[in-house]
């Protein structure tokens, strides 16, 4: 599943999805979770969870709308098909002290940009968050911002989970590439959140050319 805003919707048809056809990928096998209201970034997500609550596979793949695949992301997500898998990791991870390899819940990396979830803790999620979230003025500092989605997911993780088996997935799967396609549409960020670990670095520079030389083209 691909959670995606309506700014996006370009980079995600034109690159995101061809790439990973590219590697084998069944187009059928791809759900875009598509925020055609425009509801923001934590209302679209739980929304997005609440359809992939309801597939009918063992765990969903969830990326977000601005990143690049590894060059063998199929093969690689492939190789799980239970437990919940972390894809991405940042200087925030780092800075915790969260290393890569086998985790729990206390120590699985921010990684909404790419994760693996069980479906079964998709659908405690969802109805924890429906119940608790919205009408609890703890999270209103998160809730009146409508974002923080993986803050709270972090959260509940914290809570219920804390002992359930994570892997923090090194080489990461996925690169965060939102500064290529005009910034974070959610926050105002100083410095860039790239991966700690993704290897085809080559990949990244193709993608950066390819899309000034498609820029160029549509000015012209």
């Amino acid at each position: 599943m691909i959670h995606v805003c309506l700014d996006r919707l370009w980079y995600v048809e034109k690159y995101l999805m061809p790439s990973m056809i590219a590697q084998g990928i069944d187009k059928t096998s791809i759900t875009l979770y598509l925020d055609t209201e425009r509801e923001g970034c934590l209302k679209s997500c739980i929304k997005s969870f609440e359809t992939a609550s309801k597939m009918d596979v063992n765990g969903v793949w969830h990326l977000q709308d601005d990143v690049i695949i590894c060059r063998d992301f199929k093969e690689r997500t492939e190789k799980f098909d239970d437990g919940l898998v972390c894809g991405f990791s940042s200087f925030y991870d780092k800075a915790k002290g969260w290393l890569p390899g086998e985790s729990n819940g206390l120590r699985m990396w921010y990684s909404f940009p790419c994760i693996r979830i069980p479906t079964y803790i998709i659908r405690e999620y969802v109805q924890w968050f429906n119940t608790y979230v919205w009408r609890d003025h703890q999270y209103d500092q998160w809730t009146k911002k409508n974002k923080y989605d993986d803050t709270i997911w972090r959260i509940w993780m914290e809570q219920y989970h804390p002992s359930t088996k994570v892997l923090n997935l090194s080489p990461n799967l996925v690169d965060h590439v939102d500064y290529f396609l005009g910034g974070s549409t959610i926050n105002q960020r100083d410095r860039q959140v790239r991966s700690l670990s993704f290897e085809d670095t080559d990949l990244v520079k193709n993608l950066e050319r390819r899309l000034k030389n498609d820029l160029s083209k549509r000015k012209n």
